[in-house]
């Protein structure tokens, strides 16, 4: 597939004013909604040109957009510097640890995660922001091999909440 744009959605902004979400084939929104599905409803969404792509998921175009929002960069499959912003929609909050690695927790986890934090607490603390260290995503990003690619995809996780754990085991 040939891309030609990326896809913007700002639908939340009713909630968090600057907060986006970039949707592109390999990195469907927080919420779930897949770059197919994104295009069958394209008026909706704001198209964005990615434009060159540097380094391993960070594009030149996507960068001047995102100033909009007050962002300086995005880096599409990171947790650690200019990650995705979170949303608040999300499925499952991604975290990182130093000296662990990345921690991921879904909605309906209501226990502590080894950050010390629940999904609620880390959705208070970031949603609609772009936070190093935090970032929003799906189910069906956990499924691309692009995940997380920026940080090592993944093997770089050392922690994941229950369900997160059994749907990949289904996978």
């Amino acid at each position: 597939m040939v891309v030609m744009y990326f896809l913007c959605c700002v639908s939340c902004q009713n909630r968090f004013p600057e907060h986006f979400c970039i949707i592109s084939p390999d990195r469907p929104s927080p919420c779930g909604i897949t770059y197919e599905e994104a295009l069958t409803r394209e008026e909706f969404f704001i198209k964005v040109n990615p434009g060159k792509k540097i380094g391993l998921d960070e594009y030149e175009g996507l960068n001047e957009f995102v100033k909009r929002f007050g962002c300086e960069r995005l880096k599409m499959h990171s947790v650690r510097e200019f990650p995705h912003p979170t949303s608040p929609l999300q499925q499952i909050i991604a975290f990182y640890l130093p000296g662990k690695g990345i921690g991921l927790v879904d909605r309906n986890f209501k226990g502590k995660t080894p950050a010390g934090l629940t999904f609620t607490e880390m959705e208070i603390l970031s949603a609609g922001r772009q936070i190093n260290g935090f970032t929003g995503m799906s189910f069906s990003y956990l499924k691309k091999k692009e995940f997380l690619c920026g940080e090592g995809g993944i093997k770089s996780v050392f922690w994941m909440s229950p369900k997160i754990e059994k749907f990949l085991e289904n996978y």
